[in-house]
């Protein structure tokens, strides 16, 4: 315990570099004591802190080789102060992060050490910026008052536990939820809109975050209608691609059965038969079906030709328009 010759109440830095050795139990330095507080300087390892659903906490232990600690874009991280404290019964402590890690983009709890306290301090920082923040071990850290209390309390700190279980679940408002629910699209959107607005989000008069997931909901919905209908669409079109190709054969067939009577009036057909039966040795033989036979070949043969010149004459077509 401090004894009368320390003053009760806040110690000076005459009070503190006297009681060193008493507060501290290893790597305390008087030169960092200066005015009414005693400076604490970073310490190499730290911890990486995760939350679950169910509160609780994960620490994933981190020893850097080259003394930097170095903190993601909103990673929750505990870090330690190099000083390990043996405070007395009858003293008490407040620790105040200093100015420039908040300036650095963190931020920082402002923490206490209880009487009885042996070892090291944490601070829990998360770097709320939207790049890796590093800090090299030896940097100022807090700066530490001593209070001397009037007599030793009850009860005395039993030992250092570390971070505690957090009370807190993230949890949605499930009454908010179903209103949102009821909301028109657009009128969804107003809201979310609003609720950006730094009035808004001060007064949180819009829960922004049921809001845009609503929204996800929305344009997700959308989006698979839209697809169902292009699926539909596609199906439609391929039937009538189908329809459009039948129709386009079947009128190059009817061009070349036309060709093919139009031959066949001129003389072209009982031409092509009589040379043909002119390599027989009986020439009276009836010429009526060898006459269709040659009108059918005409045909048969005219068809893809007149298929293919009506192909190309539908795309010329729908190249200008």
């Amino acid at each position: 315990m401090l004894d009368e010759t320390f003053p009760v109440g806040m110690l000076t830095d005459v009070d503190i570099k006297a009681a060193l050795g008493i507060l501290f139990s290893e790597h305390a330095d008087s030169a960092r004591a200066k005015y009414s507080t005693y400076e604490v300087v970073l310490d190499a390892g730290f911890h990486v802190i995760q939350y679950s659903n169910s509160g609780e906490v994960e620490r994933l232990e981190r020893v850097p080789e080259n003394g930097v600690i170095s903190v993601l874009p909103g990673e929750t991280v505990l870090v330690y102060s190099k000083e390990c404290f043996s405070l007395p019964p009858n003293v008490y402590a407040r620790v105040n992060t200093v100015g420039q890690i908040f300036l650095a983009g963190f931020s920082a709890e402002n923490t206490y050490v209880d009487p009885g306290f042996l070892g090291q301090i944490s601070i829990t920082l998360i770097n709320n910026s939207s790049r890796v923040l590093s800090m090299a071990a030896g940097a100022p850290l807090a700066r530490v008052e001593f209070i001397k209390l009037s007599k030793r309390p009850d009860k005395i700190h039993s030992g250092r536990k570390g971070v505690r279980a957090s009370k807190v679940v993230p949890s949605v408002d499930s009454s908010s939820a179903e209103a949102y629910r009821t909301l028109d699209f657009n009128e969804l959107i107003k809201l979310i809109e609003s609720s950006i607005s730094i009035e808004a989000v001060q007064k949180k008069s819009v829960r922004t975050d049921v809001a845009l997931t609503r929204a996800y909901v929305k344009l997700t919905e959308e989006v698979s209608a839209s697809r169902a209908q292009l699926d539909k669409f596609d199906g439609a079109f391929a039937h009538h691609e189908k329809l459009l190709k039948r129709s386009q054969r079947l009128a190059a067939f009817a061009l070349a059965t036309a060709v093919a009577l139009w031959l066949d009036k001129i003389g072209f057909t009982e031409w092509v038969v009589q040379h043909l039966t002119s390599f027989g040795s009986d020439n009276s033989k009836p010429t009526y079906w060898l006459n269709v036979l040659v009108n059918i070949t005409c045909s048969v043969v005219a068809t893809p030709i007149f298929s293919l010149l009506l192909g190309c004459y539908q795309s010329a077509r729908a190249k200008k328009k």
